[in-house]
């Protein structure tokens, strides 16, 4: 597999990692959702944690996909391609695939106006601090999304609604819509 990334990137957000990569069948683990999965090629897995703790997005042959990264034992990482990823990449076992995968980025900080509102409610700032960094920039990117200011402000107050409330993902937001824009900015 040679690798043939290309790193564009943008005034703000990741780098768009692009590479080609064989879809390999996995060894039975007893978990049948998942039974494909691709090395990275070595310059784009350098790019990542090494001990393997890192959440992608991007698409597998134009269909969008999140899903975790697997520390391989050559130091590298494994890319886990379960059923809806091949079926919806038209491949299976064998077969050759373009990806293309934000790169990783620094934590998002939350706009002012989230910031405080985190501030002014102890029950939200609570389970903010214990979300991974994945899961809010989710919610920060629902609430930066919003076009128009009375939309951001609507998003803003139903965030810390639905935090304080308990809930640890952002139920309205499209978690395609970002990595879509940048992987098309291309």
């Amino acid at each position: 597999m040679k690798p043939s990334p290309s790193k564009k990137k943008a005034a703000a957000g990741p780098a768009v990692l692009r590479f080609k990569a064989k879809l390999l069948r996995q060894a039975d683990t007893g978990k049948t959702e998942f039974g494909l999965a691709l090395k990275l090629p070595d310059s784009i897995s350098r790019e990542f944690p090494p001990d393997g703790l890192a959440q992608v997005e991007g698409t597998i042959n134009g269909h969008p996909f999140r899903a975790p990264l697997d520390a391989d034992a050559d130091g590298g990482h494994l890319l886990r391609v379960n059923k809806a990823m091949s079926a919806g990449a038209k491949a299976e076992a064998g077969d050759t695939v373009q990806l293309a995968i934000l790169g990783p980025e620094p934590e998002s900080k939350p706009p002012e106006d989230l910031r405080a509102a985190l501030a002014a409610s102890p029950a939200a700032m609570t389970l903010w601090k214990q979300l991974t960094p994945f899961l809010r920039r989710d919610w920060i990117r629902w609430v930066e999304g919003a076009k128009k200011a009375e939309t951001r402000a609507r998003r803003v107050t139903r965030t810390i609604e639905q935090l304080a409330e308990g809930k640890r993902r952002a139920c309205c937001v499209n978690v395609y819509e970002y990595m879509l824009c940048r992987v098309n900015e291309n």
